[in-house]
């Protein structure tokens, strides 16, 4: 063959033009602790010294409830306490001198049996009555309501003045150190955001790297997606922000420029023995980046390649 009847082509390796594009997902920041803080005994609001927007410490005080009641009944169950202690002491001292009369056989064994049945009785009222002031204390605990952890204050939900059952709600709170971000992603990407080294939230033009910590293996049946879980590597975004999941595809993906249709299948053209050889591409799509398994340092038909036939002679000019 003439070497005027070749095509001129030029060549590059796959790796020379390949592109790791960046994929996304919808995401969102959420709070592991979204808790409604209730009361936990009946009685009036007297305070509430926090108001909404504001970030309070672990154990700071959240609201105070009247505890004039609770500290009365403590006061009654010490006192009924005490008095059952100081029974308990004379009764001690009563069976002690019946035993001794008894041995003397000054009194009988009924007495003694008596003596006995009085101080098992005050043992066990005394068992109560220690049982019930330590209600009594638990309760007065209770009228000073304490963040379970660092939190920001997103709602009040009664206020000063009301009167509080058990279990009234009265505030809620965002835990803002236990963060995740969570996040909606096709089944098919799951496997690229495993093996992806780059994982970012981006939100308000800020990118934070996050960690997988887990892929849910469950599918929504409703948008056929399934949930990812990430986790914040540097300071977290605000709780509640929207943004989206960023992660880069760790597959070589051929640019759309460089894709041929033979035959109703796009591929790319590469050089064999000075031919060239087509080589389809599946799943690509016309004008778009096409990801492919074909190794990197393949060969590929950059310019001619629009004019290639299977088994063309060619003359590489680069």
């Amino acid at each position: 063959m003439l070497a005027e009847d070749k095509i001129n082509i030029n060549t590059t390796t796959i790796a020379d033009i390949a592109i790791y594009p960046e994929r996304s997902a919808p995401a969102t920041v959420v709070s592991l602790n979204e808790s409604t803080i209730s009361a936990l005994i009946a009685a009036q609001v007297e305070a509430l010294p926090v108001r909404v927007g504001d970030v309070v410490e672990k154990d700071s005080l959240l609201a105070k409830l009247d505890c004039a009641d609770y500290r009365l009944s403590a006061r009654e169950s010490k006192a009924n306490v005490d008095g059952l202690k100081a029974q308990i002491e004379l009764a001690k001292r009563r069976l002690e001198r019946t035993k001794k009369l008894t041995l003397k056989q000054s009194v009988s064994e009924e007495i003694l049996d008596e003596r006995e049945s009085e101080l098992a009785v005050l043992n066990t009222e005394l068992r109560a009555a220690e049982a019930k002031l330590n209600m009594a204390k638990l309760n007065q605990s209770r009228c000073d309501v304490s963040s379970p952890f660092r939190a920001l204050i997103s709602e009040r939900t009664t206020a000063v003045g009301e009167y509080a059952n058990t279990g009234t709600a009265l505030l809620k709170i965002i835990d803002i150190d236990q963060l995740e971000i969570s996040a909606q992603v096709f089944s098919h990407d799951i496997k690229q955001i495993e093996d992806s080294n780059e994982l970012y939230f981006e939100h308000s033009g800020t990118r934070h790297p996050l960690k997988l910590r887990t892929a849910s293996p469950a599918i929504n049946t409703e948008t056929r997606n399934r949930e990812v879980r990430l986790l914040f590597m540097d300071g977290p975004a605000l709780p509640g922000a929207a943004g989206k999941l960023v992660w880069r595809d760790k597959r070589a993906h051929i640019p759309g420029d460089f894709l041929v249709n033979r035959d109703g299948t796009l591929g790319i053209f590469t050089v064999e023995n000075n031919l060239a050889h087509f080589i389809p591409v599946p799943s690509a799509q016309a004008g778009r980046a096409s990801p492919t398994s074909i190794p990197i340092d393949t060969p590929i038909v950059i310019e001619g390649h629009f004019s290639l036939k299977e088994d063309d002679p060619v003359t590489i000019n680069n």
